[in-house]
């Protein structure tokens, strides 16, 4: 069982990465028990660096000569409520900068609500593990639609969202693999600075993750690479309609676990939204991430 704890190790990792393009604000990772435990903290650590600062309607990369930063501290924790029912919650922490100037706080915090619809009781050599998940996130960090600083204040997406989704997952031996689906739909808000008075439309959003990985012993080298697309974000003035465009990337993740015991495992793992894709309207980054995690058996 501790390969597919690994297994979901990898999951969250990647898509924790993909949950930004331009290093932070998308729609929040899920918060999920996969293993045979009775319940989970989890503390991680990521940095990202802008590298590629603008990516426009047409698919050309632009890049300036400042980048931002984004340093992100994420707590989980997620308990079993029942043989197949559970529930978790995420608070993240969000530190963005640019040359001297640096802001802090909050981010969307998200609560998940999953069922594992397909139990693995009898190790079937062929049908995967499947869970599904409701998950909700709260607007409790800054947009960047109400940002007064180009951005560089905004701690999330800022909007009310709820996203429904599943884990598929399979080991065999040492090898071990994963597909994820997840759709939202986040809702609309009214925004009042010096840059925007009116209301922000966002619409539905969605991606999609694959992963694989080998153990050996306690160790485990995994890959995974989630597309992500949203759609386009129109803002609603008195005088006149913004009209935004599709978002659209995709996020690779190198990982190494490592299993000191039943009940703690550690995950390092590097991410790039480079590499695959054709990235529309965006900003890509690149990152590494450190993930401790504390468990207790049932």
């Amino acid at each position: 069982m501790s390969l597919l704890f690994l297994l979901l190790f990898n999951f969250v990792l990647a898509q924790e990465a993909h949950s930004a393009a331009c290093c932070g604000g998308g729609f929040a990772s899920p918060t999920v028990i996969a293993g045979d435990q009775a319940s989970q903290l989890t503390l991680s650590y990521s940095y990202n660096s802008i590298a590629i600062d603008n990516v426009d309607s047409s698919g050309y990369w632009r890049t300036w000569d400042t980048h931002q930063s984004v340093q992100s501290y994420r707590l989980e924790g997620a308990t079993i409520l029942s043989d197949q029912l559970q529930a978790g919650i995420a608070i993240p922490i969000i530190n963005r900068s640019r040359l001297n100037q640096s802001f802090s706080g909050l981010g969307d915090v998200s609560a998940t609500l999953g069922y594992e619809y397909l139990p693995d009781w009898d190790y079937n050599p062929i049908r995967p593990k499947g869970i599904g998940f409701l998950q909700l996130t709260l607007p409790t960090g800054f947009s960047k639609y109400e940002s007064e600083q180009g951005g560089l204040d905004s701690r999330g997406n800022g909007f009310f969202a709820i996203g429904l989704g599943t884990l598929l997952t399979k080991s065999y031996k040492s090898i071990d693999g994963f597909i994820s689906l997840e759709a939202h739909r986040s809702f609309s808000k009214s925004v009042n600075t010096s840059m925007v008075t009116g209301k922000i439309e966002p619409g539905f959003g969605g991606n999609i993750g694959i992963g694989s990985g080998y153990s050996l012993k306690d160790w485990r080298l995994g890959g995974a690479i989630t597309w992500t697309v949203e759609q386009p974000v129109n803002i609603v003035q008195a005088s006149n309609t913004i009209a935004g465009a599709v978002e659209r990337y995709a996020t690779a993740a190198l990982t190494v676990s490592l299993m000191t015991s039943d009940e703690w495992a550690e995950t390092l793992s590097y991410t790039d939204q480079t590499w695959f894709g054709s990235p529309l309207n965006t900003s890509l980054g690149r990152g590494v991430a450190l993930q401790v995690q504390r468990r207790w058996l049932r």
